[in-house]
């Protein structure tokens, strides 16, 4: 009876704990514009913070909106890792949030700002309320559980990671109207207005203040578009390399100078090259799934690729026709027109935007082949990693005799083989012929990183008894990427935007 009463009142401090931690992260929420006031008066940097410490929280907010409609809609499924969890239900809690916020982007702004408070306020009773279910699932450590047990090597790679990551922030582009700043980084229109009404809404607390307001707004490409495109590239080489191969491709490909330098040319290309990434990861995780109701990932993928580019939709037919005749043949027809239901709510949003944007449809040309070889021989040249994706393309050639597969398997790639080369066939297509941005700018880069991690796979996988040899094969690749990775350019940039101490300013010049 003593034990039972101990475990009720320990329950009862987690639930207290629980609700008081979310209670406060709200309220201070709703502070925003008391504190907004103030930090006006601050440093850039400062300032920055917050902005960054917003989007966190929206990140937040979006996943707990896409695991309440993987609840409500009944969408069960299996995953390879949690960080890949977490990249879907971001996912689908922001297209959530983008639907939404453009009906109040059509009410009057004088109702929509109360519109926008009240909705974060139910989501805040919501959340905050605290039941057995939510204490259990919402713990950080179960979100994040695959990083419970990385090995040294493993943290070391994550936290060279994450601040590469925050040191490779491009010169954000400032302008006083947010008019000005879409014109900037979209002067052919290429976006449709449900993004940028999207963003207009998710900001509205910073509209008051120009600097804040464009620079969220710049920051979202590179947090959020750019976030979410590293924990989706970790997720699909996770269907074929171990965790910590995985972990070295994608800092493998935050490392490269090149993505610096794709982003000081063309900012939108964090969102507009890293679709190919999404819409590849998607498939593979609704094949993955083992849930006929994963359809409504792929439709979300397809509208939002749709809403980048109009000529994206392409994509649509190419998926549907994909499943339903070739990756989903041994189910039954019921599982098929099943999966394609789910798909009805993307697709819907999908042909809505097209009948209001075919006007920007243009015929379809060949890009030009030699600029593609071009920008990949760069990427090689500037990224020493990426000198073994020859290497993986020899073997994925070697592969497709099935002698070779049967002497020297790999794992990852017995099942998925078929369609790792359906795949990048698909992106070739469509970026040859229908839309040059597909396979552009970050979708070389994670195809190179890609492929070159297939011989570090093969070597592994080869001398799996030899540890020692396999940490210093690793450490050795840890430290190719690290320098030639121009750490030293990446803070000078930063320093030049947030720091205005005036001794720096004189020795970042050199």
């Amino acid at each position: 009876m003593e034990k039972a009463l101990v475990k009720k009142s320990d329950y009862l401090k987690l639930k207290y704990k629980f609700f008081i931690n979310r209670v406060l992260i709200y309220v201070l929420f709703f502070l925003l514009p008391l504190i907004l006031e103030k930090v006006v008066e601050f440093d850039f940097f400062a300032q920055a913070s917050l902005m960054v410490v917003y989007i966190i929280f929206i990140f937040s907010q979006w996943y707990l909106l896409g695991r309440e409609l993987d609840h409500r809609l009944k969408i069960y499924y299996r995953v390879n890792s949690s960080i890949e969890r977490v990249a879907y239900r971001v996912f689908t809690g922001s297209m959530t949030m983008l639907l939404l916020f453009n009906i109040f982007y059509l009410i009057p702004e004088s109702i929509s700002q109360y519109l926008f408070w009240g909705f974060f306020g139910i989501l805040g009773i919501f959340y905050s309320w605290p039941t057995r279910g939510k204490i259990i699932e919402d713990s950080m450590t179960n979100q994040f559980g695959e990083l419970k047990f990385l090995d040294s090597f493993e943290k070391t790679i994550f936290l060279l990671l994450i601040m590469t990551f925050f040191i490779s922030v491009p010169e954000l582009p400032m302008f006083e109207n947010i008019d000005a700043l879409k014109l900037f980084l979209d002067p052919s229109e290429h976006l449709s207005g449900l993004i940028w009404n999207f963003m207009a809404v998710l900001y509205l607390p910073f509209k008051s203040y120009p600097k804040l307001y464009n620079l969220i707004w710049s920051f979202h490409f590179y947090f959020v578009c750019i976030g979410l495109f590293l924990g989706a590239t970790y997720g699909f080489l996770r269907y074929f390399y171990s965790r910590r191969l995985s972990l070295l491709g994608v800092f493998a490909i935050v490392s490269t100078w090149s993505f610096a330098r794709i982003l000081s040319h063309d900012y939108l290309s964090a969102i507009t090259t890293t679709i190919s990434l999404l819409w590849v990861w998607s498939v593979m995780w609704s094949l993955k799934s083992g849930s006929y109701r994963s359809g409504v990932f792929t439709g979300l993928i397809v509208a939002y690729a749709t809403m980048i580019n109009i000529h994206n939709f392409v994509l649509a037919p190419i998926t549907l026709g994909m499943f339903y005749f070739y990756f989903l043949k041994n189910q039954t027809s019921w599982f098929r027109v099943q999966w394609v239901k789910y798909n009805v709510l993307g697709l819907s949003i999908a042909i809505l935007i097209v009948l209001a944007q075919y006007h920007r449809f243009s015929p379809l040309k060949l890009s030009q082949f030699v600029f593609f070889l071009e920008t990949v021989s760069d990427l090689i040249y500037r990224k020493a990693f990426f000198v073994l994706s020859p290497l993986g393309l020899i073997l994925v050639g070697l592969m497709m005799s099935r002698k070779f597969r049967m002497k020297y398997k790999i794992n990852g790639f017995g099942d998925n083989f078929s369609f790792l080369l359906t795949m990048f066939l698909w992106c070739l297509v469509v970026g040859l012929f229908v839309n040059p941005e597909f396979i552009k700018g970050f979708s070389f880069v994670w195809i190179l990183a890609f492929f070159s991690l297939l011989p570090l796979e093969w070597i592994f996988q080869s001398i799996s008894r030899l540890r020692s040899k396999r940490n210093l094969i690793f450490a050795l690749y840890i430290l190719v990427c690290v320098l030639d990775s121009q750490l030293e350019n990446r803070l000078r940039i930063v320093a030049k935007m947030f720091l205005d101490d005036e001794g720096l300013k004189y020795l970042i010049q050199f």
